[in-house]
């Protein structure tokens, strides 16, 4: 699996405890280094963004069907910045301090949605497996549309329940209680 690393982390803190949580997304932008950019300059960050293919192309229907890039933007035993809400984890403390956030290069364009090419598809499986692998704490998977309902669908189209069986965790969202205690007066 190509994992390409920053040579600068996107912003991070440090976590105290392991991660036990993955927290899937979707960049909503065009491809996944110039998605890396944005979230340098407004100060958010992923553990992990998939390009589309090996050139990390803007759109899916360019996508040339080659490897694709896995770009490690945050170390995974720190605290990243890719969950808005309050919400607490299944672990009982904040989202982004109990997670690891993993984001799919797509536009996210709700009435004309781009498909994931197959490809960035079976990436997020092997990286997923090696997570398991290299944190053997987690437990949970969501998605953000799960944890943030009130103004997120990412990732559409992605069944966060079923890649979570398929790497023998816990599909985790929510309880409508703790969404209403927990969405912003002004959402």
């Amino acid at each position: 699996m190509p994992i390409v690393q920053l040579d600068t982390w996107l912003p991070h803190r440090d976590r105290p405890d392991p991660a036990t949580l993955i927290v899937l997304h979707a960049t909503a932008g065009a491809t996944a280094r110039s998605s890396i950019n944005h979230l340098r300059g407004v100060g958010l960050s992923y553990h992990y963004i998939i390009a589309r293919d090996g050139k990390d192309s803007a759109k899916s229907a360019g996508a040339d069907g080659s490897e694709p890039i896995v770009y490690h933007c945050a170390p995974d035993a720190a605290h990243a910045f890719h969950v808005g809400s309050t919400v607490p984890s299944p672990a009982g403390m904040g989202i982004n301090k109990a997670s690891i956030g993993v984001s799919l290069a797509n536009i996210q364009n709700r009435k004309n949605p781009e498909d994931y090419p197959t490809m960035q598809l079976g990436m997020l499986d092997q990286l997923i497996a090696e997570l398991r692998q290299r944190v053997p704490s987690l437990k949970w998977l969501t998605t953000h549309a799960a944890v943030q309902p009130w103004n997120r669908a990412d990732p559409l189209a992605v069944v966060g329940s079923i890649i979570a069986r398929r790497h023998d965790l816990a599909w985790w969202e929510p309880t409508p209680d703790q969404v209403r205690q927990h969405k912003p007066r002004r959402a």
